[in-house]
């Protein structure tokens, strides 16, 4: 990316999950025409607000591509059980992107990836240019991105921020043991199972001893027997789990930090 010296703000907002946030807190509203509209008028509020609030200087809304991603393909049970969109919301998010573009907010949606992908990429090739990333997501999966000074994450709904305190704080590890970690004791949130046995307080307890899966297994036989007994047999799938749960920091994105910046009538 190619960079001034001014200092600069990304602002990175996880599309959906503030669009269905934002829907649900308006159920009722009966009319599905006009809760859409409402909707579209309280995200509105709430980035204008996020922009000011941090100063913002560059922004990019980021959506989930519609098609199948590559953890999909890898894992059709992906994401299963999840609570599918609403059908007259899903038909309805080109609507918002127009919204936003109006409001001269930029989009980014690319097929084949999800937004998490797609924002780590952004926040991890920024942070070296010293550009500040916020992320507006209540996805912990973020969470795992923050042991980069550049990088923090905003619940615009809880009004709270996070950083690398504050995951160790929560979870007991660092922010780069958090895949690690996730690989333990799974994901339910996308249905992507962890070893079975292993909770958070075990997996807590075993990274304060060691840093990486790679690590752990490694010297599995200095761990308690039962800790032992429950790791048998599970590196390969721990790897995979590993894998699912780690965003991609190398998408091909096509664009310049620049295409982000935000006109002047809205800084």
């Amino acid at each position: 990316m190619s960079l001034s010296k001014i200092d600069k703000k990304l602002l990175l907002i996880d599309g959906l999950n503030l669009i269905r946030r934002l829907h649900a807190a308006l159920e009722s509203e009966k009319d599905d025409k006009r809760r859409i509209e409402r909707t579209q008028g309280a995200c509105i509020d709430a980035i204008a607000k996020l922009v000011t609030q941090f100063k913002t200087t560059h922004i990019a809304i980021v959506f989930d591509s519609p098609e199948k991603t590559w953890r999909h393909a890898d894992y059709p049970e992906y994401k299963l059980g999840r609570v599918p969109m609403d059908d007259s919301l899903f038909s309805s998010i080109p609507a918002f992107a127009d919204v936003f573009r109006f409001n001269h907010w930029h989009c980014i949606r690319l097929t084949g990836w999800e937004a998490d992908d797609i924002i780590a990429t952004l926040a991890a090739k920024s942070a070296p240019h010293n550009v500040k990333s916020i992320i507006v997501s209540t996805d912990k999966g973020f969470t795992q991105l923050l042991d980069e000074p550049n990088i923090y994450q905003y619940d615009y709904f809880g009004k709270q921020g996070f950083d690398k305190n504050w995951v160790k704080a929560k979870y007991g590890v660092l922010p780069e043991q958090m895949t690690d970690y996730w690989a333990l004791v799974g994901d339910t949130t996308n249905h992507i199972p962890g070893v079975k046995g292993i909770g958070p307080k075990t997996a807590a307890s075993i990274f304060q001893g060691e840093m990486s899966l790679e690590s752990l297994y490694h010297n599995v036989e200095q761990q308690p027997p039962r800790i032992q007994k429950q790791l048998a047999d599970t590196f390969d799938h721990a790897l995979w789990a590993r894998k699912m749960v780690t965003l991609r920091q190398d998408v091909a994105l096509g664009i310049k930090l620049s295409q982000l910046q935000i006109c002047s009538s809205n800084s």
